[in-house]
């Protein structure tokens, strides 16, 4: 077991000398196997190990019991062990989740609390291969793709994090035996015969009778696992390349331009499902139905779009994908400067967000605003009139682009649409006598 695990250490170089290393010890016979192998370990290498306990508050007596039981191992190892308590039921319901899903927020808020305390690197868990081979069988039953399949990584950033799972290449059963042998005690967690728990299910139903058809089972899944761990790596380097080369950020939001659709369909979804987890901020709830649904919309109209995970919305936008998120599409008006002064014949500047106009012509108060119904412009020089809305469409300016432009309006005549055209009613002639100067307040001068 030393030898196995050491090696897989090394493999995946998760501890080097010199690492400050947090070990999540629940007291169930994984962490406690983890913990003493991690105890050995420093034997080799020279690290420093702490522990830390967290108790959920969900077992009463019996949740006291291991957390004393892992305080008094830590003091027999000489491992400085921190526990921390949280009442999971409250905090699921008051953050309307799953017991599960709060279990798993509170370790790992105690996780990052310990590490940033200690200057610890990383923070080690105890999943093995059965771990291994369940998160697969679960993940492909809730409609996984590749990364998904590949389970539980060896080691992961997650945040500002890093955990390591030093115990992946062996399994339950070993662990129990090693422990075993070495008249090593353990706690057992009587919720680990629930039913009501997914991963329970896998564990007691679903694997048996695998193992059933092969005894070793969990241990081709887990080696499966490891292979599309490698494919997922590789794809994903793919996948960033083509994000580069292909999504952009635009008005609050991710443009995926149409020439992904040249790409093959598996790089296709790769790169969807960067752009979702970059307005998402992260993977979780992100599945493939999604990506599946922002693809459909490649090959319909413009305008066309859907609502997907995390209050995003994919839009088809004259063949591209524009992706944002509900909550910040509202973008204020850009601030604009004014400054009238006299013609004298002065050269007219050809700046992007610097504009003259022709201020003798301006009827009323000149406002700063969005867009509203029946805005026009003047188009021609005779004073050929069209209504914004159609001039934003022969634009090709994606709908949502369109809510957040800035105008600058003479009541319902568009005066200049903010980093497109100005009115031709406007602009300055050789009857021109006084100018009022617009400029965007903080783009640069030559633009």
């Amino acid at each position: 077991m030393e030898e196995k695990v050491f090696s897989y250490i090394e493999q995946y170089r998760m501890i080097e000398a010199g690492d400050r290393v947090i070990a999540g010890v629940s007291g169930g016979a994984d962490s406690v196997c983890l913990l003493f192998l991690l105890w050995e370990y420093q034997k080799k290498v020279p690290f420093s190990v702490q522990a830390v306990h967290v108790n959920h508050q969900l077992r009463g007596s019996e949740a006291k019991r291991d957390e004393e039981y892992v305080v008094r191992l830590c003091r027999e190892l000489s491992v400085p062990c921190r526990v921390y308590s949280y009442d999971v039921e409250r905090i699921a319901a008051e953050r309307h989740m799953t017991v599960e899903e709060a279990g798993r927020a509170v370790r790992q808020q105690a996780f990052g609390d310990a590490c940033k305390k200690t200057g610890a690197k990383s923070t080690a868990l105890a999943h093995h291969r059965d771990d291994l081979a369940e998160t697969v069988l679960h993940n492909l039953a809730r409609g996984s793709g590749a990364a998904g399949l590949a389970g539980i990584h060896p080691v992961r950033r997650m945040g500002d994090g890093v955990y390591i799972r030093p115990l992946l290449c062996v399994g339950r059963c070993g662990i129990e035996k090693w422990l075993t042998k070495r008249g090593i005690a353990w706690m057992e967690d009587s919720t680990n015969r629930e039913l009501s728990y997914t991963r329970n299910k896998i564990r007691q139903k679903v694997l048996p009778q695998l193992e059933e058809i092969n005894p070793r089972a969990a241990q081709h899944i887990a080696r499966a696992a490891q292979t599309f761990l490698s494919v997922e790596e590789y794809l994903g380097q793919q996948a960033d390349m083509l994000y580069s080369r292909y999504a952009g950020e635009k008005e609050g939001g991710i443009i995926l331009s149409k020439e992904i659709s040249g790409e093959h369909p598996v790089m296709q979804a790769y790169v969807v499902k960067r752009v979702l987890a970059y307005l998402a901020g992260g993977e979780k709830d992100i599945t493939s139905v999604h990506v599946e649904e922002a693809l459909e919309l490649l090959g319909h109209r413009t305008g066309r779009q859907k609502s997907l995970a995390h209050g995003i919305t994919v839009q088809q936008s004259y063949g591209n994908l524009l992706f944002y998120k509900n909550a910040e599409r509202e973008i204020p008006e850009k601030e604009l400067e004014f400054h009238v002064f006299s013609r004298e014949n002065q050269q007219i500047p050809e700046k992007k967000y610097t504009k003259w106009f022709d201020y003798d012509k301006i009827k009323g108060n000149l406002t700063v605003r969005k867009r509203q119904p029946g805005d026009y412009l003047t188009v021609t020089p005779a004073g050929g009139r069209k209504k914004l809305k159609d001039y934003l469409i022969d634009c090709k300016i994606p709908r949502q682009e369109r809510e957040n432009l800035t105008l600058l309006a003479d009541g319902s005549h568009i005066v200049w649409v903010v980093g497109y055209r100005i009115s031709e009613y406007y602009k300055i002639t050789e009857q021109t006598k006084t100018v009022i100067e617009v400029q965007v307040k903080g783009e640069m001068e030559d633009e």
